[in-house]
């Protein structure tokens, strides 16, 4: 419980958890209930926000934010387990390569 707490006493985690929920909470009902196309700033939002939850003093790339959108695009029109397996590692190395950046630093 000490975490959570440590974790919304810092503006930066609050930030990024707004950012990231209220672009996924937007991005669900025009995904699921209202059947639109995601626009890439939907998507942007979604993987920003995830990244200002994980590591809010680090920055990342055009490149590896370009990639993370095509992930999630895949991700929400495949049913291929073998797809959505290859999102996921995508993922993983994205947030891998920001932990190691702050790592350096």
């Amino acid at each position: 419980m000490k975490a959570l707490k440590r974790f919304f006493d810092s503006p930066a985690n609050r930030t990024g958890l707004a950012l990231w929920l209220g672009t996924a909470i937007t991005a669900f009902l025009q995904h699921f209930l209202l059947h639109m196309k995601l626009p890439p700033a939907d998507l942007l939002g979604i993987i920003l926000g995830l990244v200002k939850i994980l590591q809010p003093e680090n920055t990342v790339t055009v490149a590896q934010m370009q990639k993370a959108m095509t992930d999630l695009t895949v991700m929400l029109r495949t049913k291929n387990p073998a797809d959505l397996e290859t999102v996921v590692k995508d993922a993983e190395g994205l947030v891998a390569g920001v932990l190691a950046h702050k790592a350096k630093a």
